[in-house]
């Protein structure tokens, strides 16, 4: 086999030709210069970024860079920044929702706008979780949506509620109450719920009235805000379940809120007012907000 001989020896080519005329062939020429400046800066910039900034992980932790940056130290300049904008663009809306009474601040609608935009994220962080995003209830937790309070639907009502909490109390078998009999009083206060959709059966009432039923929720079954206790006549249901018979009678049966009882039902509200998960002036706004949803009693 005769040797290869490159047409062009002085040419510092690699000897590799890619057509019979050698007319295209690899040259041995260095890279362009702005493309080695290019690559030498590249490859300074990757150290002083890994030394500066927060990046490879050594032994048990990561390395904090000489910048002492984390993403959580950025956030919290940020808000900081922002909270320190608000104090000053925002302070005479502040003091007058400190100084002014619930009424005064539901009245004035530029002090109500405010109250209610800035209470929706309190109340999406400490309400909505049991009430739904938008107060209409979740499984169990009551509506706020809507214009039935257990407690009363009147300023000075929901704030006691939201700074004091409220836990609900009902005795499990009335008088000793039978399983046939809590089956009956609950058919017939479902129908009776049912308004002129409903079939209640009028004999069934005297276990209602026998029972103490009207002790806390009255002859005409309208229950009692000072007590807590629901309204049966309206088909608005603390507790709504698929089943409300079944669940009527659960709570028939076992209460609400009894001590070492499994199966009572569970009906509490956290007092914010005693805890310092939100302060004074947020619980004001959280008063006026849930007022405003659509339920609370017009302030004349």
């Amino acid at each position: 086999m005769g040797e290869h001989k490159n047409p062009f020896p002085g040419e510092n080519n690699t000897g590799h030709f890619w057509d019979e005329e050698n007319d295209i062939r690899e040259l041995n020429n260095r890279p362009p210069r702005w493309y080695m400046l290019s690559l030498y800066i590249g490859t300074l910039a990757i150290v002083v970024y890994t030394l500066y900034y927060p990046t490879i992980p050594w032994s048990g932790e990561h390395n904090k860079g000489f910048a002492n940056w984390t993403q959580i130290s950025e956030m919290n300049e940020s808000v900081a920044q922002l909270e320190a904008y608000r104090e000053k663009r925002f302070a005479d809306t502040e003091k007058a929702i400190t100084e002014k009474s619930l009424k005064e601040i539901v009245l004035d609608g530029e002090l109500r706008t405010y109250a209610i935009k800035t209470a929706k994220v309190l109340f999406g962080d400490n309400c909505a979780a049991c009430h739904g995003a938008a107060g209409q209830g979740n499984v169990g937790f009551p509506v706020l949506a809507d214009d039935d309070w257990l407690y009363g639907g009147k300023l000075a009502q929901i704030s006691t509620t939201i700074v004091n909490g409220r836990k609900g109390n009902m005795p499990a078998r009335m008088l000793d109450i039978s399983d046939a009999d809590a089956s009956t009083l609950a058919t017939f206060l479902v129908e009776t719920g049912k308004g002129k959709n409903g079939n209640p059966n009028p004999a069934s009432k005297a276990l209602y009235m026998s029972k103490g039923c009207i002790a806390c929720h009255g002859p005409d079954m309208k229950g009692n805000q000072l007590l807590g206790s629901a309204n049966l006549s309206d088909g608005i249901y603390r507790f709504k379940a698929d089943d409300q018979h079944a669940s009527v009678v659960r709570t028939i049966l076992h209460g609400v809120g009894q001590v070492n009882n499994p199966l009572t039902q569970d009906a509490v509200m956290p007092a914010f007012g005693h805890s310092s998960v939100i302060d004074a002036v947020q619980i004001k706004k959280l008063i006026v907000y849930v007022h405003q949803l659509g339920g609370g009693v017009v302030v004349k």
